[in-house]
């Protein structure tokens, strides 16, 4: 097995990290960028998951049945997030509400990535999930035809995770009078999170492709 996915993918989730605590402390980030970010982040992986979606099918030579689940999965996901994100830009931003639901999200994205150093959180956020797509992706078997349920479904669990930690932190930082050292306590959970569960997807990834070795064998 390859180690500099996994490798690259834990370094990116560090720097990002440690890019946000630096924000925190030296730039004096508001606790409301921080949740921001993290948020940007679920799009970000919801988008590489629709660009696997779209390669497997290719690969296997599926394309109707690839456009048909990158649809699916975009509008329920992407409905998933935005909601999400109104509400954080509402509750923990300060914004208002306005006509619709797209305004305060996108607010709340020009907040998040509207610096220099914002701007390299996200890429190095993109970096990270880029590598564990790519990662899924070359150990996935081409003749699986459950491909498709797996990839979609394989970003749900985590955004449940994570949706609920930010909408806690975001309590946590209001009722708190150190936004700033809840903010900090959030960026240290969500990377011990973010390695344990590169750990064990590693894991099972291990798992799989010892159980397809025995079959073929």
């Amino acid at each position: 097995m390859n180690e500099s996915g996994p490798r690259l993918q834990a370094a990116a989730a560090i720097a990002s990290a440690a890019v946000i605590a630096a924000g925190v402390v030296f730039f004096d980030w508001p606790a409301f960028t921080v949740l921001a970010l993290y948020w940007l982040e679920n799009v970000i992986i919801g988008a590489l998951t629709v660009v696997r979606i779209l390669a497997t099918g290719a690969r296997t030579e599926r394309y109707a049945g690839s456009l048909a689940a990158a649809a699916f999965f975009t509008f329920h996901y992407g409905f998933f997030c935005l909601l999400h994100g109104f509400f954080m830009a509402v509750l923990f931003g300060g914004i208002h509400p306005g006509a619709g639901l797209i305004d305060p999200v996108l607010l709340m994205i020009g907040r998040a990535a509207g610096d220099r150093i914002g701007a390299l959180v996200v890429a190095a956020i993109a970096l990270a999930a880029a590598a564990d797509a790519w990662r899924a992706w070359t150990q996935s078997d081409t003749t699986d035809a459950r491909d498709f349920g797996r990839i979609m479904s394989s970003p749900y669990g985590r955004i449940v995770v994570l949706h609920v930690v930010l909408i806690a932190g975001g309590f946590l930082m209001q009722a708190l009078q150190l936004p700033s050292l809840a903010a900090l306590l959030l960026v240290a959970f969500k990377l011990v999170y973010d390695l344990r569960a590169q750990r064990r997807d590693e894991t099972l990834a291990l798992a799989r492709r010892a159980v397809g070795l025995d079959r073929r064998g």
